[in-house]
C-alpha cells in the first residue's frame, strides 16, 4: 500500500500562504469625555539601520501621551513573565530603530518600531519563527521559496535592523547558519514591530489630506498578505493558480490614500501585546502624514488587537483570581488608553468571541503533528498534550521525506514515528503540562525531552522547539513556561453552546460530506481503517478500530473533555506500556489526551470571556464589520460544523462561526441606541474566511465606508 496513492493526504499550502486562522452585555468600556494629558516625552533616539537602509527617526510622542502605569501599579508577583525595559524603564512610548528599502518591485520601506511599554515575553518553536528565503518551504509539488521566499526575507532583515545577525542570511544563499533561539531576527522580542509603508506612500505619493491607513494581519500571516496575497517572483508573477496579484495596498494607493501595514514579531503573539503595537503604529503613521487620526482595517486574529486597544483594557475591573487571570490582569495594564486616534474600524472576519476550531477537529492536530515546521498548513497549534504515533501519516517503514522512497506526508514530530505495530502507541508528547492546580498554576509531568526519550526519541536528536506544539505550551528544561502561541491561546473559547458537535452518523442517506467532513473521511478512515484495521495475518479489518461511540463524538469531544470522553482504540498488538485492558483478543488504548478548554481559557486568562463583556469606545468615529458567509474554495473549508446539510448555510466563513464574526452587537454594546444606528454598521459578504481580505469587492465597500 502507497501512501502516495491516498488522495485524503494532498495538503494545499498555497491557499494557507494567503491567510489562515485563525454576544453577551454585561459591562460598558469608554474613555472619558476629558481629553489626555499632554505629552512631555519627545520619543525615541533613531538607531542604525542595518545594511540596505538607512537610520531611523526618533519617534514622536505627538503631544498625545496618556497617563501610563508605573511600576507601583504591576504586581510583582508576575515580573517573570514580562520584559525588562528597554531603556530601564517602561514609558508609553516608541522609537524608530531604523529602516530597509526593499527591491522596487517590493514595498516602499519598512520600519522597525521598538515600543517602550512592558511586554509580556513571548515564545517560539520552529513554526511561529520567522521564515528567512532558505527556510521557505519548497519541494517539487509547492515551490513557495520562490514566490514567498523574498518577501519573507525581507520581514527577517526588518527585525534584524536591531540585532545586526549574520543568521539573517538573503536571497539566493543557502548557507546562513542557525538564529539564536532566545531573540534575534527571526524571533524578535515581544516589543518590536515592523511598519511597511506602501510603494508610493513611503515617498508621501499619496493625498495627506485624505485619513491614512493602517493594516494588521492576522494569525499565519504577515504584512505581505497585503501587498501581494498570492506572493510575487520579483517578476511580478504571483504563485501559480492565485488570480489576484496586487493587494489591497496598492488598491488604496489608487483611491490616494497613505497605506501602511504593520508585521508582528510572532503572528500568533499575545494580544496585549500586539494591541500596545497598534497604539504605537497609529501615532507612527499620524506622525508621518500630519493626520489627526488613521483609519484601521483588521483581518482575522488581528482584530483582537485593535478590540483592546479601543476597550481601554487598563481599566477593566472583572478580572479573575486564578493565576494566569491575574496575569492576564497585569498584561492588561500595559496597554494604552484610546487615544481617539482611529477613525474607523473595519474587522474583517474576526474572532471577537473567539475560536474552537481545533477543539472541534481531530483531523487538524494530525496533520500539524505530521507537517513540515516551516509548512504554512503546520503553523497552528494541536489541541492534545500527547497523541499515539499510530495517527502518523506513515505506513512501514518508508515513513522519512529522507528516505530511499520518501514520504512527503510524514516531517517534524511524526518522521519515522508509527508507521508499524510496535511503535503504533509510543505516545508523541507536545506538552509536559497536564492542568492547573486549585490556584491556577500549571501542573507539569517530567520534562518534555524525558517524556518523548520514554517513548522512543533519540535524546541526543531531541529539539523542544520540534515538540512544543500545543496551544498551552509546556515548561522547558529550565523551569521556564514557554508558549508559542499565547495569542491564540486567549483566542480559545468554547462555543459548543452555540455550535453543538454534529452527529453526522443520524443524516439523511443522501447527505455526502465526503468532500467535507475532513474528521470522518481523512481522520477516521486513515487511523480506523487504513492504519489500526491493518493485519498482513489475518482479513482487511481486523487488525484494530477506532473505539468510538455511534455518533463518532467522542474522539471529537476528547479535546475539551479529556477526563469525560477520551478517545480509545482496540488493536490486537500489545503493547506493555501502554496497554488499558484486553478482551476477546483485542486491547484498548487512549488515542490522545490533554488538558481541555477549560484549563486552556483559564491559562490565557479567560481573555474571550473578559473581551466579550467589554465594548469598544464609545468615541471611535464609526465601526463598520465585515464577516465572510461563504465556506471559501473547496480546498480551505476549515469549519463545517455550522452547516445543517452538505449544501446549508455555514453559519460562519469556512474557519470561524457567525456567533464570533458578525459581532456588531458585542462590539457596540456601550453605545446607545443613536450610536448603534448612526456609527455602526454590519455587512456579510459571500466570501470565505481566507478570501475575504484580498477581494476587490470587499475593499470596494470598505472605500464607500471610508468616504461616507
Amino acid at each position: 500500500m502507497s501512501l502516495h496513492r491516498l488522495p485524503f493526504f494532498r495538503f494545499s499550502f498555497a491557499t494557507s500562504t494567503v491567510a489562515f486562522a485563525a454576544s453577551l452585555s454585561l459591562m460598558t468600556a469608554c474613555t472619558p469625555d476629558d481629553k489626555p494629558p499632554a505629552s512631555t516625552s519627545n520619543g525615541g533616539q533613531g538607531g542604525s539601520g542595518g545594511p540596505t537602509g538607512g537610520g531611523g527617526q526618533g519617534g514622536s510622542a505627538g503631544g498625545e501621551v496618556v497617563a501610563y502605569p508605573p511600576v507601583g501599579a504591576f504586581d510583582p508577583a508576575y515580573d517573570a513573565y514580562f520584559d525588562a525595559p528597554a531603556d530601564g524603564t517602561y514609558k508609553d512610548d516608541y522609537r524608530v530603530v531604523g529602516q530597509i528599502v526593499p527591491e522596487s518591485w517590493s514595498w516602499g520601506k519598512i520600519e522597525l518600531l521598538e515600543g517602550l511599554q512592558r511586554f509580556r515575553a513571548e515564545g517560539y518553536n520552529l513554526r511561529t519563527q520567522k521564515l528567512r528565503w532558505q527556510d521557505t518551504f519548497q519541494n517539487a509539488d509547492y515551490d513557495l521559496r520562490t514566490y514567498f521566499g523574498a518577501l519573507n526575507q525581507q520581514i527577517v532583515d526588518g527585525f534584524n535592523i536591531h540585532y545586526q545577525s549574520s543568521c539573517a542570511g538573503s536571497v539566493g544563499q543557502m548557507g546562513a547558519g542557525a538564529c539564536d533561539k532566545q531573540k534575534g531576527p527571526t524571533r524578535a522580542e515581544a516589543r518590536y514591530v515592523l511598519l511597511h509603508h506602501g510603494p508610493k506612500t513611503a515617498s508621501l505619493a499619496c493625498d495627506t489630506k485624505k485619513t491614512p491607513v493602517l493594516l494588521v494581519h492576522g494569525a499565519m500571516q504577515n504584512g505581505n498578505v497585503w501587498l501581494f496575497p498570492g506572493g510575487n517572483d520579483g517578476k511580478g508573477n504571483a504563485y501559480p493558480g492565485v488570480t489576484q496579484k496586487t493587494g489591497y495596498i496598492q488598491y488604496l494607493e489608487e483611491q490616494g490614500r497613505c497605506a501602511y501595514a504593520v508585521t508582528f514579531g510572532t503572528f500568533h503573539g499575545d494580544n496585549f501585546n500586539h494591541a500596545i503595537h497598534v497604539a504605537n503604529a497609529v501615532r507612527q503613521v499620524k506622525q508621518l502624514t500630519g493626520a489627526p487620526n488613521v483609519d484601521v482595517v483588521a483581518w482575522s486574529k488581528g482584530v483582537l488587537a485593535v478590540d483592546v486597544y479601543l476597550a481601554d483594557t487598563a481599566k477593566w475591573g472583572d478580572w479573575g483570581t486564578k493565576h494566569f487571570e491575574k496575569v492576564a490582569e497585569d498584561t492588561a495594564k500595559n496597554v494604552p488608553l484610546f487615544r481617539k486616534d482611529i477613525r474607523t474600524y473595519v474587522a474583517l472576519s474576526g474572532p471577537h468571541l473567539g475560536i474552537d476550531l481545533n477543539f472541534r477537529h481531530p483531523f487538524h492536530n494530525l496533520v500539524i503533528y505530521s507537517t513540515a515546521d516551516s509548512a504554512p498548513i503546520g503553523q497552528g497549534p494541536v489541541t492534545w498534550g500527547w497523541m499515539s504515533a499510530v495517527q502518523c501519516v506513515t505506513w512501514g517503514y518508508v515513513s522519512s521525506p529522507s528516505s530511499i522512497f520518501p514520504n512527503p506526508y510524514a516531517y517534524s514530530a511524526c518522521e519515522n514515528r508509527g508507521g508499524t505495530w510496535p511503535d503504533f502507541f509510543k505516545r508523541i508528547y507536545t506538552s509536559n503540562i497536564t492542568g492547573l492546580d486549585l490556584q491556577g498554576q500549571i501542573v507539569q509531568k517530567e520534562s518534555l525531552k524525558n517524556l518523548n526519550v520514554a517513548e522512543g526519541v533519540d535524546a541526543a536528536k531531541f529539539d523542544f522547539d520540534m515538540y512544543n506544539h500545543s496551544l498551552w505550551g509546556a515548561v522547558d528544561d529550565s523551569g521556564k513556561y514557554v508558549s508559542p502561541y499565547l495569542g491564540q491561546l486567549q483566542a480559545a473559547y468554547d462555543l459548543r453552546s452555540a455550535h453543538p458537535l454534529p452527529n453526522r452518523e443520524d443524516d439523511p442517506v443522501g447527505y455526502d460530506w465526503s468532500t467535507l467532513d475532513t474528521d470522518e473521511y481523512k481522520w477516521r478512515d486513515w487511523v480506523s481503517l487504513y492504519k489500526l484495521g491493518y493485519n498482513p495475518a489475518g482479513l482487511p479489518g481486523t487488525g484494530g478500530w477506532v473505539d468510538d461511540d455511534t455518533a463518532h463524538l467522542a474522539c471529537r469531544k476528547m479535546a475539551y473533555e479529556p477526563q469525560n470522553s477520551p478517545c480509545k482504540a482496540q488493536h490486537v498488538y500489545y503493547d506493555v506500556a501502554h496497554a488499558e485492558g484486553t478482551f476477546g483478543g483485542y486491547t484498548s488504548y487512549t488515542l490522545m489526551d490533554g488538558i481541555g478548554i477549560g484549563a486552556a481559557m483559564e491559562l490565557g486568562g479567560n481573555f474571550i470571556e473578559r473581551l466579550r463583556h467589554h465594548g469598544v469606545s464609545r468615541d471611535l468615529d464609526f465601526l463598520y464589520v465585515v464577516h465572510g458567509t461563504g465556506t471559501g474554495k473547496p480546498d480551505a473549508i476549515f469549519e463545517i460544523d455550522g452547516m445543517d446539510c452538505p449544501t446549508c448555510d455555514p453559519k460562519g466563513d469556512g474557519v470561524l462561526f457567525d456567533v464570533s464574526i458578525a459581532a456588531v452587537d458585542q462590539l457596540t454594546q456601550g453605545f446607545t441606541a443613536d450610536e448603534k444606528v448612526g456609527k455602526s454598521k454590519q455587512e456579510g459578504v459571500p466570501f470565505g474566511h481566507l478570501d475575504v481580505g484580498v477581494e476587490p469587492v470587499v475593499w470596494q465597500k470598505i472605500q464607500a465606508v471610508f468616504d461616507r
